[in-house]
């Protein structure tokens, strides 16, 4: 009976609590939860038409003007504009800076075309009310707008109308 004892003594004590090859699965079983979680995040964020259960035969958002081939160039247009809002006695006075894909051709273009669409953009300029430039979206709404009129004034003076984004290089209210 004294050597049942001693077994007993010597034999390892249990421990309390998750057995040493269940903390390793669950841990593996959190991650791969994480994991899932993380890729539905994204496809809602940046698939929505399979979010939606489109799958990859929803036709997409309707396409832009292709993107030509060159290089990306950014032109600097020297003119500080200043309107009047046309809701208040206050003023805007913006500076922008243009980019394209369009080459030295459109660079050329829009530098011969100068006149031509700072007189575009004062008119559109001409039209901007306070609520046009309170927040970011409605900033980056005026930009798409200002875009599309320098496009149409370019493709008005027979010019392919090259210009990508418009970009605020300055923005000041008073």
């Amino acid at each position: 009976m004294a050597e049942a004892d001693a077994k007993v003594k010597d034999a390892p004590k249990k421990k309390k609590g998750l057995p040493a090859l269940l903390v390793p699965l669950l841990a593996c079983v959190l991650g791969a939860a994480a994991g899932g979680a993380g890729a539905a995040i994204a496809v809602l964020k940046f698939a929505p038409g399979l979010a939606a259960g489109g799958g990859a035969h929803t036709p997409a958002a309707a396409p832009h003007d292709p993107v030509p081939e060159g290089p990306l160039e950014y032109v600097e247009v020297d003119n500080a504009f200043t309107s009047n809002l046309a809701d208040s006695g206050r003023y805007l006075q913006v500076k922008i800076s243009l980019s394209t894909f369009g080459g030295p051709e459109a660079v050329e273009s829009i530098e011969k075309h100068k006149p031509a669409l700072v007189s575009a953009v004062l008119a559109a300029l001409g039209e901007v009310r306070e609520p046009d430039i309170e927040s970011a979206k409605a900033k980056d709404e005026l930009r798409e707008r200002l875009k599309g009129v320098i496009n149409s004034a370019l493709k008005s003076k027979g010019e392919p109308g090259g210009v990508e984004e418009v970009f605020f290089t300055s923005l000041v209210v008073q």
